[in-house]
């Protein structure tokens, strides 16, 4: 098989260049990989890929300083982003930069073939052809394959796909959702109703319960002061009461 296009992966991580080498060297890439950014600078110093991945978050320099400047030495070369740690900030300034794509771990040989692709295909190159062969137009079967990675790797689509879903959902949940309603609504209704009595006679009870409380002393002072003339009244008028039912004498 004859190699047609040169891939650099950069990533501290060495796994993810060997997926990249795994997937892409028997389809006739010559793949190269490096674990930081100065040694991605330093090859592509003596020597031009034709596409770039990165990883965003690397010690010292990081995916966008790479990305950055790889695009002031060679405009042209695509730079395909690999991260983990995706934010909206970080890709708006790696759009700023000319970057090419996005792609999110974990990755899969799909994913990897599919981006890979569509990043050459924007450069305006062929893929990669079998050995004596002229560079034909995609098949089907990759191109499908390319539609499908990207479709997963791009997190706007995704996040399309995901809102279209929910939205078709609610449309075919919506008749059950106000069967529902109308069912159980009246015993809502009444529940609600029942809690709210509850909670104003226990609010009432324990008003008066305060109340009786805080006038327990001045009540048992009005009994204090009052009892003596209560009682001496009840007995002046058990004293008329008894003279009046005393017989006349004969």
């Amino acid at each position: 098989m004859k190699t047609l296009h040169k891939v650099l992966v950069v990533d501290d991580d060495a796994v993810v260049g060997r997926s990249f080498d795994r997937v892409l060297a028997d389809k006739g890439y010559d793949v190269s990989t490096a674990l930081n950014g100065e040694e991605a600078l330093n090859k592509c110093s003596g020597e031009e890929y034709d596409v770039v991945f990165t990883d965003i978050k690397m010690p010292g320099m990081d995916g966008l300083e790479v990305a950055r400047r790889v695009k002031a030495k060679c405009p042209w070369t695509p730079v395909v982003i690999i991260t983990g740690y995706g934010t909206e900030e970080n890709e708006a300034e790696a759009r700023v930069l000319g970057v090419n794509g996005f792609v999110r771990k974990p990755l899969t040989p799909a994913m990897i073939e599919g981006i890979t692709l569509k990043a050459l295909k924007e450069k305006g190159v062929a893929p990669v052809a079998q050995a004596g062969a002229a560079a034909i137009a995609l098949p089907q079967t990759e191109a499908a394959i390319t539609e499908t990675a990207f479709v997963a790797a791009e997190p706007g689509a995704l996040r399309d796909i995901l809102t279209f879903a929910g939205k078709v959902g609610l449309f075919v949940a919506a008749p059950f959702i106000g069967l529902a309603y109308a069912l159980f609504l009246p015993f809502f209704g009444l529940g609600v109703l029942a809690w709210m009595a509850v909670r104003t006679l226990a609010r009432y009870i324990l008003l008066r319960n305060l109340a009786l409380f805080a006038a327990a002393p001045f009540i048992g002072l009005a009994y204090a002061l009052l009892l003596p003339f209560v009682g001496l009244g009840a007995l002046a008028w058990m004293g008329v009461r008894t003279l009046m039912k005393q017989p006349e004498p004969k």
